[in-house]
């Protein structure tokens, strides 16, 4: 039956390619130079687009010489336009393809992206799912002037008055700069002339001719992404705010360049005023190595600790990295700093590691954890603290970001005295986003998380539970414990302060102040917390001077207080209602478990 329906279909291609021909294509060809075939059931596509016209006609051609022809055709069944394609030849001769548009009589600037090698009798493509021959437009040139001034969103500073398409090619033969997001197949900066990307920017392009690094600037901010770097010079800026007569401004900064560059070619670097340039190695005493004078290479997907006196724009000027796209970690167990390392975004553009890390603060004085599920982006020219947990750990750098957050809880705490260093920790509830804690400054506040007998900055956790919270004072003062949730809705969340008794529903008041001394305990804080139920959760509600529990089957229904004491536990069957004999005004936990699922949900006693 098959090869019946084969054969019609055989017959159905054949006829309407003979009428096709004979009706007036554009391309002639010799139907009996070959005994051989070869017929294409197909559809055209152009720039990914299926076209719906009965005016092209698609032509095979082997060494420039026509081997068949057909003009498109309905068939309001399927509702395709459908390229009844025979061609003739000998085994194994590689057919090109083209296209021809009888409406505008002229043969369409296109490619196509297949080639076919010829097999005898060949058949590809049914009515139901035909072949398709994909086409995409050649790329057009498209010149910058700067007739009006040097920006790229003007039209009128193209030659053409027309802006380059992710279809064109750009060549810039003036002073430019992209004031806008634009994506272009190929670009091309002549001698002499500049392409500036703006800071907020970014520029994408599938190829780029770019020899001197001073044609081809990426200010601050700015982002510029190609699929291959090799070849392509440029200068990646960095702006870095000076410290003055302070002690802050600290940045962790990386290189953006193919192989070594020495610390002396990086501009703007070295300041005669005061500098500072560290390595970290997990290896030595003094993890941070100083090399304000001293030679130092800095190499991509590697990470630098640097300050300066004055305000400066870093600028690595050089031929752009193409080759590092993940960095293997180093790991000694004997050492202090075990498993520690300073790495860096080796790319022109935004991405994204695939583990939790540490960045410098605005101000330069504390590192803050950032947890892996966040997808905070690492910009160009900057690195971050990871910590390995074994040997032959690698982080690797994506463009694109994880999915899968399930939120979680992040805990700020600050002195009351202005510009004073503050720290930070959070709890995930994303299993894979452990940090332990990294001490980069003790002159603030530590806050971190005990847990498994180790500090971490970032702990996990399931959605519901309690955690203790170590905090340790660098001085005598008021602090402020800010606590909020992240992507994550909570049903309750209550900080217990041992020190005091007092007992703060942070979902009603999300800021702690409290005074500290130096000498107090560490482990002063507990967090209790649960997320949010979905609507079906919902499962105790008040009727009266009595609370209902809504329940099938059998089921174990516990109280909790705040700190996570179990102060009644029965086991229920079905629906049941109960007084509130006996239980005092305050906020509970009820927690209702069966073999499949655990609910919980806060209620107020009043």
């Amino acid at each position: 039956m098959k090869r019946g329906i084969r054969f019609l279909i055989l017959v159905l291609v054949l006829a309407t390619s003979y009428r096709a021909h004979a009706d007036g294509e554009h391309w002639t060809w010799n139907m009996n130079q070959y005994n051989s075939t070869a017929t294409f059931v197909s559809v055209i596509a152009i720039d990914d687009v299926v076209q719906r016209s009965d005016q092209l006609e698609i032509g095979a051609f082997h060494n420039e010489v026509c081997r068949g022809s057909v003009i498109c055709s309905y068939d309001s069944r399927t509702d395709y336009y459908y390229a009844f394609l025979t061609m003739n030849g000998e085994k194994d001769m590689e057919m090109t393809f083209r296209l021809y548009d009888h409406a505008t009589e002229s043969e369409l600037d296109v490619t196509c992206s297949v080639t076919y090698v010829f097999v005898e009798n060949d058949f590809l493509g049914t009515p139901k799912n035909p072949y398709v021959f994909p086409f995409t437009t050649n790329p057009v040139e498209r010149v910058f002037k700067g007739t009006v001034d040097a920006l790229w969103s003007k039209a009128a500073n193209w030659e053409g008055n027309t802006l380059p398409t992710e279809r064109d090619i750009a060549i810039i033969d003036a002073v430019c700069q992209l004031d806008q997001d634009a994506e272009v197949f190929q670009l091309t900066v002549n001698d002499g002339k500049s392409l500036t990307v703006a800071e907020g920017r970014t520029l994408t392009a599938g190829s780029i001719d770019s020899d001197v690094a001073t044609k081809l600037v990426v200010a601050d901010g700015g982002q510029l992404v190609c699929e291959s770097m090799e070849g392509v010079f440029a200068t990646v800026q960095k702006s870095v705010e000076g410290y003055g007569e302070g002690t802050g401004k600290w940045c962790f900064i990386a290189s953006p360049l193919v192989g070594g560059t020495s610390h002396q070619a990086v501009g703007n670097l070295v300041n005669e005023a005061g500098y500072d340039l560290y390595a970290f190695d997990q290896t030595q005493e003094l993890e941070w190595l100083n090399f304000k004078d001293h030679a130092l290479t800095l190499n991509p997907g590697e990470g630098y600790l640097y300050a300066n006196t004055a305000d400066a724009v870093l600028a690595f000027a050089g031929e752009l990295n193409s080759t590092v796209s993940n960095v293997t970690l180093s790991f000694g167990e004997s050492y202090t700093q075990a498993g520690w390392n300073l790495i860096g975004n080796p790319f022109t553009y935004d991405v994204y590691a695939d583990r939790s890390y540490f960045v410098l603060d605005g101000e330069g004085t504390v590192v803050n954890p950032v947890p892996a599920s966040e997808a905070q982006a690492i910009k160009p020219c900057t690195g971050v603290l990871v910590k390995a947990a074994a040997e032959g750990e690698t982080v690797a750098f994506s463009a694109t970001a994880s999915g899968g957050k399930q939120g979680g809880v992040k805990l700020k705490v600050s002195s009351a005295v202005r510009g004073a260093a503050s720290d930070q920790a959070v709890i995930s509830f994303n299993p894979d986003d452990a940090l332990a804690k990294f001490v980069f400054s003790e002159a603030g506040p530590q806050l971190s998380i005990p847990q498994d007998g180790a500090e971490y900055a970032i702990a996990t956790a399931d959605l519901q539970g309690e955690m203790p919270v170590r905090f340790k004072a660098n001085e005598n003062g008021t602090y402020t414990l800010a606590v909020v949730a992240t992507h994550a809705d909570m049903a309750y969340l209550y900080l217990i302060d041992h020190l005091t008794g007092d007992e703060v529903d942070l979902l009603e008041t999300p800021n702690y102040t409290f005074d500290a001394r130096t000498t107090d305990f560490a482990s002063r804080f507990q967090l209790v917390f649960a997320a949010a139920p979905s609507s079906e959760g919902v499962f105790a509600f008040f009727d009266g001077a009595q609370w209902i529990v809504n329940n099938q089957g059998a089921a174990t229904l516990q109280v909790l207080d705040l700190s996570g004491r179990v102060l009644r536990s029965e086991a229920i069957q079905g629906n049941v209602r109960k007084t509130l004999d006996g239980v005092s005004a305050g906020v509970y936990v009820l927690r209702l478990a069966n073999d499949k699922e655990t609910k919980t949900q806060k209620i107020i006693i009043k």
